[in-house]
C-alpha cells in the first residue's frame, strides 16, 4: 500500500493549491497548479468538396476548438479559428477541390489546461470518382462528339481548374434561382448544390418545388454537381440552386414575386419560359414583373443587381400549324426587356439553331440542341418521370436525359457562366456582367452575312447578338474588371410623324429624332416605344432603327400570327443593344415599311429612351 503524505493529502481534499516559488531575490510568487491535458492525436480526410477531421476526446477536455490554413505551419495565431467543434467534424464552407488545408485542433480543459494536436493535412480532391456522362456534354467541352465541329463550346474546363485569385471556380457560394416548373430537389445529381430550405412551392407555400421535369434539366445545365460518379456536371458545378415553380401557378403576382424572392441572396435569376412560341405575337409583359425587375437591378445583390438571364424563345420556324409565324425575339415582352440577358441558342456547329429567334435585343448564344438533333446531356426527373423513359435513343438510366434543348438549355448554361465571372469578381454589377459578356464573346459562324461592327467596334448579328459566351474570357476580364459608373437616361419627346405607311411597298415612310446634349457618350441599351395602332396586321410591318453612325437595329420583320390576328403596335416598347457604346447625341431615324399586300394604316408616333453611360 502506497503511504501518503500531507501534502497528496491535501492536494486530494481541497484540490488545486499553489505552488511557492522562492525567488533569488527572497520573494515569492504563486503560480497555479494546471496539469496539461494528455497529447491526443488529429486525423484528416479529403472527400468532395470538404475535409473531415477525428480526434480520440481527451480526458479533461471541455471543449475544442479547430485552427486551418492553406499553409504548413498552422498555429493558433496564423490560423483560422473555427469554435466550437466536435469530433468528427467536417470542414466544409468554401473548401475547394484541388487545394490542400492544414489543420490543427486544441483541447481546452479547467484552469487553463490545455493540448494541442499535431498538424494533420487534407486534401479534397476526386475520391468518389470522375462524371460518366461528362464526355458526352459536347456544350463542355466539345471535342468533335457525333460530328460536331470540335471547339465549338463554352470554353470553361480552364476555368475549373485555375480562375483568378480563386484556387478554381466552380461557382461556389454564388446562389442561382431557377424559375421554372419546379426542380425536384432531392436528385442525386443536385441535391448536393440545393440549398435546403430556400426554394418555394407556389401551390402550397412549402419548400419543396419538386414535380418539374423542365426545371430539373435546367438546374443540371447550370449547376449538376461534379466529380461524385453521378451523371455530368453543370456549368457551375459547385454553384448553390434554388428554385420557385412559379410555371405551376402562373399569376401576375407570383412572377413579380419570383424575380425578387431570395434577395439579397440570389445573385442570378434564370428564366426558361415565356410566351408561346410560333405565334408570331406580340406578347406584353405585365406591369407587376416590370415593376419587380426594376426592383433586382436596383437593390438586388445588395445594390449590386439581380442578373436577370432569360431564353430569347424558339418560335423562328413557326409552329406546325402556322410555318410562316414567325417570331422575333423583340415581340417578347419578357425577353425584350432591357434589363434581363436574353440568350439564343447555337448548336455543336457553333451555327443558328433553326428554332433560335432572331432579334435586336439579344445578347449572345450559347449551345444547346442544333445540328444532327445532338442535344444537351443533363438531369432528368429520377426514373421515368421525367423526359426520359430509359431507353435508345436516350440513357438506358433515366435520371439523365442527352435530348435536352432550345433556348431553355442555353439560358441556364450563359447563368452558370455569369456563375462563375460572379466568384471571379463579387463586386461585378449588373450592367458590368452586360459589358464583360459583350466585349468577350467569340464571334461565331464568321461567314453568316448579318455580322456587321457598330461604331463603337462591336461586332454584331440579328442572329447572335454579340457571339457565343467565351467562359475563359469573361472570367479573365471579369477579374481585373473596373466597375463602370452610375446609369444614366435620357428620355426623348414624343414625335408624331402622322406618316400614311404605302401598302405592299419596299421604300416605306421614315421619320428622324434628333438628340442633343443627352450626357450619353457610351449607349447600354435603348427602348423605342411604338405606335401604328389604325395599322390592324402588325405582322406587315418591318421596323427599322438607324442610328446617327448608320448601326441598323431590325426590330421587327413581316410575318404572319396564328389564326391570322396581329396584334397592332400600340404603344409597344422594343429594345435594341445592338448600338452598344456609341453616342446618343445625333440624328436618329426609325423606318416602317409594310411589305405585303392588304392591310393599311398610319405610323403615328415613336419615342426614344437612352440607357447609358457618359465614359
Amino acid at each position: 500500500m502506497r503511504k501518503i503524505t500531507p501534502f497528496a493529502r491535501r492536494l486530494l481534499l481541497y484540490g488545486p493549491v499553489f505552488l511557492v516559488v522562492l525567488s533569488a531575490c527572497g520573494g515569492s510568487s504563486k503560480i497555479p497548479y494546471a496539469p496539461q491535458l494528455a497529447a491526443f492525436t488529429l486525423s484528416a480526410r479529403g472527400g468532395d468538396g470538404q475535409n473531415t477531421l477525428t480526434w480520440r476526446a481527451v480526458s479533461g477536455a471541455l471543449s475544442y476548438d479547430l485552427y486551418w490554413s492553406n499553409q504548413p505551419g498552422v498555429t493558433k495565431t496564423n490560423g483560422t479559428k473555427i469554435s466550437p467543434v466536435t469530433s468528427p467534424y467536417v470542414h466544409t464552407g468554401l473548401v475547394n477541390n484541388g487545394t490542400i488545408y492544414y489543420y490543427i485542433v486544441v483541447a481546452q480543459g479547467s484552469s487553463n489546461a490545455s493540448a494541442t494536436s499535431n498538424q494533420a493535412s487534407a486534401y479534397p480532391a476526386n475520391l468518389i470518382g470522375p462524371d460518366s456522362l461528362f464526355t458526352d456534354q459536347w456544350h463542355l467541352q466539345n471535342t468533335g462528339q457525333a460530328g460536331g465541329t470540335a471547339g465549338e463550346d463554352l470554353n470553361v474546363a480552364s476555368v475549373w481548374a485555375a480562375c483568378g485569385p480563386a484556387a478554381t471556380c466552380r461557382g461556389e457560394g454564388i446562389r442561382i434561382a431557377v424559375v421554372d416548373d419546379g426542380l425536384e430537389i432531392g436528385h442525386e445529381d443536385l441535391a448536393a448544390n440545393v440549398a435546403s430550405g430556400f426554394s418555394y412551392n407556389y401551390l402550397d407555400g412549402g419548400t419543396d418545388p419538386t414535380g418539374g421535369g423542365h426545371g430539373t434539366s435546367v438546374a443540371g445545365v447550370a449547376a449538376a454537381r461534379d466529380l461524385n460518379s453521378r451523371g455530368g456536371r453543370g456549368v457551375a458545378p459547385r454553384a448553390n440552386l434554388v428554385a420557385y415553380n412559379l410555371l405551376a401557378a402562373s399569376t401576375a403576382s407570383n412572377e413579380a414575386d419570383a424575380a425578387t424572392r431570395g434577395a439579397p441572396d440570389v445573385h442570378i435569376n434564370t428564366n426558361s419560359w415565356g410566351p408561346t412560341d410560333g405565334a408570331g405575337t406580340l406578347d406584353a409583359s405585365g406591369t407587376l414583373w416590370r415593376a419587380a425587375i426594376d426592383t433586382g437591378i436596383a437593390s438586388g445583390r445588395n445594390g449590386k443587381g439581380t442578373i436577370y438571364v432569360w431564353a430569347a424563345g424558339n418560335g423562328a420556324t413557326g409552329s406546325a400549324a402556322c410555318p410562316t409565324c414567325v417570331d422575333n425575339a423583340n415581340y417578347d415582352g419578357y425577353a425584350n426587356h432591357r434589363a434581363v440577358i436574353a440568350v439564343c441558342a447555337v448548336g455543336d456547329d457553333g451555327k443558328k439553331a433553326a428554332y433560335s429567334e432572331r432579334g435586336a435585343n439579344l445578347m449572345l448564344c450559347a449551345p444547346s440542341l442544333g445540328r444532327g438533333n445532338h442535344g444537351i446531356t443533363t438531369t432528368d426527373r429520377t426514373g421515368s418521370l421525367g423526359y426520359n423513359a430509359g431507353g435508345v435513343p436516350d440513357y438506358a438510366d433515366a435520371n439523365y436525359t442527352n435530348t435536352f434543348s432550345g433556348t431553355s438549355s442555353a439560358t441556364p448554361a450563359a447563368a452558370g457562366a455569369i456563375a462563375l465571372m460572379l466568384q471571379a469578381n463579387a463586386n461585378l454589377g449588373w450592367r458590368d456582367i452586360r459589358l464583360i459578356l459583350a466585349q468577350t464573346a467569340r464571334k461565331n459562324d464568321t461567314s453568316n452575312s448579318d455580322w456587321a461592327v457598330n461604331a463603337a467596334g462591336y461586332p454584331i448579328n440579328h442572329n447572335y447578338g454579340f457571339g457565343v459566351i467565351d467562359t475563359q474570357a469573361a472570367v479573365t476580364a471579369a477579374t481585373t474588371w473596373t466597375n463602370v459608373g452610375p446609369e444614366l437616361t435620357y428620355t426623348t419627346a414624343l414625335s408624331s410623324p402622322a406618316l400614311s405607311i404605302p401598302d405592299n411597298n419596299t421604300t416605306g415612310v421614315s421619320d428622324t429624332i434628333t438628340v442633343g446634349g443627352s450626357g450619353i457618350n457610351k449607349i447600354e441599351a435603348i427602348e423605342i416605344t411604338f405606335s401604328a395602332a389604325t395599322h390592324t396586321y402588325s405582322g406587315n410591318l418591318e421596323i427599322t432603327l438607324t442610328s446617327p453612325s448608320g448601326t441598323r437595329s431590325v426590330l421587327a420583320e413581316t410575318h404572319a400570327c396564328a389564326a391570322d390576328t396581329c396584334t397592332a403596335y400600340s404603344g409597344w416598347v422594343f429594345s435594341t443593344v445592338r448600338h452598344l457604346g456609341e453616342t446618343a447625341n445625333g440624328v436618329w431615324t426609325l423606318t416602317v415599311k409594310d411589305l405585303a399586300s392588304s392591310n393599311t394604316g398610319i405610323f403615328q408616333t415613336w419615342q426614344l429612351k437612352f440607357h447609358g453611360r457618359a465614359a
